[in-house]
């Protein structure tokens, strides 16, 4: 009983932790068939600049708790602040949706 608590309260905790999870294979792969300019080093920039950039003026934000149209704007309007070029806002944008869509 003790070890069911110990797991319950771990997974709860990890649950709420703010994560950026890695960029794989199969996470550029099944965003590609979408998207055909979305690849491994597209994604891995855009994670880079998600927690690099975002953690300057706030805590990294939830993934899953935005829709994907929600990130699309919420990222357009912080590009500026957070001195991101188009293409690395394509990037943020491609990567969050991405792990969306693992989820």
């Amino acid at each position: 009983m003790k070890k069911l608590v110990i797991v319950s309260l771990i997974l709860v905790g990890c649950e709420t932790t703010n994560y950026a999870p890695p960029v794989t294979l199969a996470m550029a792969k099944a965003t590609s068939r979408a998207k055909q300019d979305v690849n491994v080093v597209k994604l891995e920039h855009g994670r880079n600049l998600f927690v690099h950039r975002c953690i300057e003026c706030h805590t990294l934000p939830t993934i899953w708790h935005y829709t994907p149209k929600d990130w699309t704007e919420i990222v357009n309007s912080m590009a500026h602040r957070a001195s991101l070029k188009p293409a690395e806002r394509d990037a943020v944008i491609a990567y969050i949706l991405a792990v969306r869509k693992q989820m």
